[in-house]
């Protein structure tokens, strides 16, 4: 039931003040990977798991989680989770202090508990405010992530000086930082229980969990291996056929663990595609861009930057997906959420092509910045409109935690196929090194528009037609079965379906100090798991308060 408009700007605060902590520590530790790595005495290889095992726990259980919220409570399931970070931050400190690195690595596993915050977060917020509030309320959530993350980044290497170099004093300022999140969960945020079924498909969420776990080391090993790895291979023909045996699990199910008919519908199968693609984009090119710009014009291409103008430039990328963030709720007062979402995904590949045709030049260059961000940050926002709002009340937490592990997927295909298209054209070196061309980059940014323009048509071919926003419904109103909650349905409704509601999630810690082109191998693939495992907390919700059935839902398709 929607709340007093107080009480309601009480909940936001405190769910802003959550997920800047959520951001905060995602940005924070990367740039104090390479002290974790001299006093732990970890190679590369091994330091890679740092960011790997979060992604891959993430991604495995993010949908049991936010199913879980739908069911039993989403405050119950964010204390669980919360509670749970805390802990893991208390491991991840011992093992510095104690030198060891297992435990590390055990703690790190746990926080891939932070994805499952910002869904949760999301549906809570549209089952307590409606309309415009919660328009605005989720933009201003999402906003507060990807700051949080660049304050993360910027604020680590001051305070790890500050401590005297003491990376054991650095990292325990994060237990502190999350136990602020951690009492605000247990004694402020209220809590709302959708009324969802409480059976649980255990075997469906397993059969699911065993696809993302093999669809994302199998990429990981591409990233590794190159296309023509065999293990690489193998796992993702195992991901293809455990996938379809899940699928047709789950259609025979009364109570399945994700109600597959109303996923692969038109109503939302093309939001998820989108997802996908704007995923691999983001998550993937951050890299490549990294590695861009510090190479020297003197070859043809770059821009010389040393690692302080590097990290500028991909900050200003991500403050231009908050100012969209922003923006989106104003966007949406004179748009259609596919409108907008294409308007997102056009200004993408506008950005990508002239980045790939024209010359270099600092203009070029401002553009590019401009573009991407604004376009990234606007699909960020819209995709998450309609997928809560088209989902039944009570899978809302679990529609936005698929739209996070689509995000991941799309990350983990990103950074594999970048890095492979990054050697086309490299030169091989005397000392059997290569040295990556413009034609290796020129072929990663084409690969950037297709995925953009693959999710333009996924939205405007196939998407089911909706309303435009701003007529949502009464707070509390609330829709006859026969009436369903579907933006296309074409029967009488006390109201509308809110179509306002906007949300984003991307984020990916800036990469500072990546080196020249003979590291652009491992830049990506560091950057690609980082930022997919992390980032991958992209999510939002939209708000009806109606009530249908998936079988409804589906009876609103033109």
């Amino acid at each position: 039931m929607p709340i007093k408009q107080r009480d309601s700007f009480l909940l936001v605060l405190t769910i802003i003040v959550i997920e800047f902590v959520s951001g905060y520590l995602q940005g924070f530790y990367e740039p104090l990977l390479g002290k974790f790595s001299s006093l732990l005495n970890v190679d590369a290889s091994n330091l890679s798991l740092f960011n790997v095992l979060p992604t891959a726990v993430g991604a495995l259980f993010v949908p049991f989680f936010t199913r879980l919220g739908d069911i039993r409570g989403y405050r119950k399931i964010l204390r669980a989770a919360i509670t749970a970070v805390f802990a893991a931050s208390l491991v991840v400190w011992i093992g510095v202090a104690t030198g060891s690195w297992a435990l590390v690595l055990i703690g790190r596993a746990v926080f891939g508990a932070v994805p499952v915050w910002l869904p949760l977060h999301i549906a809570l917020v549209h089952a307590k405010t409606v309309g415009e509030r919660a328009t605005k309320a989720v933009s201003a959530i999402v906003a507060t992530v990807t700051v949080g993350t660049v304050f993360g980044t910027a604020t680590a290497g001051p305070i790890y000086e500050a401590f005297g170099g003491s990376l054991t004093a650095t990292v325990g300022i994060v237990p502190g930082l999350v136990c602020l999140a951690v009492a605000l969960v247990w004694f402020v945020m209220p809590e709302f229980i959708s009324g969802a079924h409480p059976y649980i498909d255990k075997r469906g969420f397993l059969l699911l969990a065993i696809v993302m776990f093999l669809a994302i080391f199998g990429f990981v090993e591409v990233v590794e291996g190159g296309w023509a790895s065999v293990i690489g291979a193998v796992l993702l023909v195992a991901a293809v056929g455990t996938g379809v045996s899940w699928f047709r699990y789950e259609k025979t199910q009364e109570h399945p663990a994700i109600d597959v008919r109303l996923l692969l519908s038109r109503t939302m199968a093309p939001l998820y595609v989108g997802a996908i693609c704007m995923g691999a984009v983001f998550f993937g090119f951050l890299s490549p861009i990294a590695t861009y710009l510090a190479h020297s014009p003197d070859q043809g291409f770059g821009f010389g930057f040393e690692p302080l103008y590097q990290s500028v430039a991909q900050t200003a990328i991500l403050f231009f997906t908050v100012v969209a963030a922003i923006l989106v709720p104003f966007i949406l007062r004179r748009l259609t959420p596919r409108a907008a979402l294409a308007a997102g995904f056009a200004i993408g590949i506008v950005g990508f092509v002239q980045f790939t045709l024209l010359p270099d030049s600092p203009a070029q260059l401002i553009v590019f910045i401009a573009l991407v961000g604004l376009g990234i940050g606007i699909i960020n926002a819209a995709i998450p409109v309609l997928i809560p709002e088209r989902a039944p009340q009570d899978q809302r937490g679990i529609a936005t935690g698929l739209y996070n592990s689509s995000q991941t997927l799309g990350g983990a295909l990103g950074g594999g196929l970048f890095l492979s298209l990054l050697k086309i054209g490299s030169i091989e070196g005397a000392d059997a090194a290569s040295t990556i061309t413009k034609v290796g980059y020129n072929w990663v940014w084409s690969a950037c528009a297709v995925f953009l323009l693959v999710g333009l048509v996924a939205v405007v071919v196939f998407l089911g037609k909706e309303r435009r926003p701003g007529a949502g419904v009464a707070a509390g109103t609330q829709a006859s079965p026969a009436t369903g909650v579907g933006p296309d349905a074409g029967t009488a409704a006390t109201g509308p379906t809110t179509a306002t509601e906007a949300s984003a999630g991307t984020q990916a810690s800036p990469a500072t100090g990546v080196g020249p082109d003979a590291d652009a191998a491992a830049g990506t693939r560091a950057g690609a798991l980082a930022a997919a495992g992390t980032g991958s907390q992209a999510d939002a919700g939209a708000v009806a308060a109606n009530k249908a059935t998936p079988r409804e839902q589906l009876s609103h398709e033109p």
